[in-house]
């Protein structure tokens, strides 16, 4: 039976990180407080050289957070791309403003300058940018948009912790930067963001918003504990015994998801724009697996450029961007669905961020993107074969 090759489902987490939440599994007192969380802390102020970091248990509690800073009224836009995903837009909903979608760019997958341009108004409050698959935006032409109309800019960093703009951090450029720890992003800790105050006239009222957040659930910090134990143990058997639709590995995955011992990185209900996960600190147990996956940072980012750079090779494509760290690697083919169906009966797994398109009709290049869009897996789990099998596969039944 071929190996299973998977773009999600824990791809970062290695033995060293499965070994990690073992122990803190069976170390409950350190579950929501302990040394971890300062570590982080510590780390993540070097790194961006900033005073200001604020741990919390989600991205999108780090959006929602930056967002209520502004003091937003109902008829306050905030411009965000189309191209992303749900939780972008229902950030500025729960916020009480309007979310405004800008158009994409075919070559790079990021926000269209020109219909940016258009789509200011005297509304206009913020611009979230989001440097899609780690790619960064053209944050040259965005901060001189910002200046010209006064606007606040928030950079998203879920998919590019450790990529460059002109020598220098993304991440850095905004007024407010948000990251995601999530449990397929560049670092992991199944859950967890962090908010990072780069404007200093922002700092008095993130104080006032994260003062009073709580730790969330021992059950909860269970839940995510449990996540790369288990994951560790279905990838290998996630294809195996196929009856009709169900593998072992799905069979068990589905079984333990009923029993509630595994959450879902967005539920069904976030999806229909309800606030599900409510803004909460980010727990000890969570920021040392995060503190032990950053000091993996740069070798994982070496990683996913050296994969990117073998598809880049064996499928003939021009390079995307020097600077990108490739957090996934996307690629535009036809009948897509189609080829998604068919990577599974060679038990290959490929991402379609981000298909549905969350505003269809409004913006017609990410319209065309979303229709035709694949990501091919960069993580560390991949090795030269990997790579081969998957390469050959497009190649066979494509054309891109």
């Amino acid at each position: 039976m071929a190996k299973p090759i998977l773009i999600s489902i824990s791809p970062n987490t290695d033995p060293s990180d499965v070994k990690l939440a073992i122990k803190l599994l069976f170390r409950p007192r350190l579950w929501q407080q302990g040394k971890a969380v300062n570590q982080l802390k510590n780390k993540l102020k070097k790194y961006f050289h900033t005073n200001n970091c604020f741990l919390l248990n989600s991205a999108r509690t780090g959006l929602y957070l930056a967002l209520k800073s502004l003091k937003l009224k109902p008829t306050d836009e905030i411009l965000c791309q189309a191209f992303t995903c749900v939780v972008v837009p229902n950030s500025i909903i729960w916020a009480k403003a309007k979310p405004v979608f800008v158009d994409t760019i075919k070559n790079d997958f990021n926000v269209d300058i020109n219909d940016l341009a258009k789509k200011i108004t005297n509304k206009s409050k913020a611009i979230i940018i989001q440097h899609t698959f780690g790619n960064p935006d053209n944050i040259s032409a965005i901060k001189k948009l910002c200046q010209q109309h006064d606007l606040v800019l928030i950079e998203d960093c879920a998919h590019s912790l450790g990529a460059e703009y002109n020598s220098k951090k993304i991440g850095t450029f905004g007024d407010l930067t948000v990251l995601s720890f999530g449990r397929d992003k560049v670092i992991s800790s199944v859950f967890g963001g962090v908010l990072i105050v780069n404007n200093k006239k922002f700092i008095k009222s993130i104080k006032q918003l994260t003062v009073n957040l709580k730790y969330p659930s021992l059950f909860w910090i269970f839940q995510q504990l449990l996540h790369p134990i288990i994951f560790s143990l279905i990838i290998p058997i996630y294809f195996s015994w196929q009856i009709n639709k169900f593998t072992l590995g799905k069979f068990f995955l589905f079984f333990l998801q009923k029993l509630n011992l595994i959450s879902q990185p967005v539920s069904q209900s976030e999806k229909n724009n309800q606030m599900t996960l409510l803004p909460q600190k980010l727990p000890n147990a969570l920021a040392s697996l995060a503190v032990h996956q950053f000091s993996k940072l740069k070798s994982l980012n070496q990683s996913r450029r050296k994969i990117a750079g073998q598809y880049q090779k064996d499928l003939n494509l021009s390079s995307i961007s020097q600077n990108s760290i490739f957090l996934r690697f996307p690629l535009l083919v036809n009948q897509p669905e189609k080829l998604i169906k068919l990577a599974k009966k060679q038990h290959i797994l490929l991402g379609d961020w981000y298909r549905p398109l969350i505003a269809p009709n409004i913006c017609p290049n990410a319209q065309a993107v979303s229709q035709k869009i694949i990501n091919l897996p960069t993580h560390p789990k991949m090795n030269f074969n990997d790579i081969k099998r998957i390469t050959k596969f497009i190649k066979q039944n494509t054309n891109y």
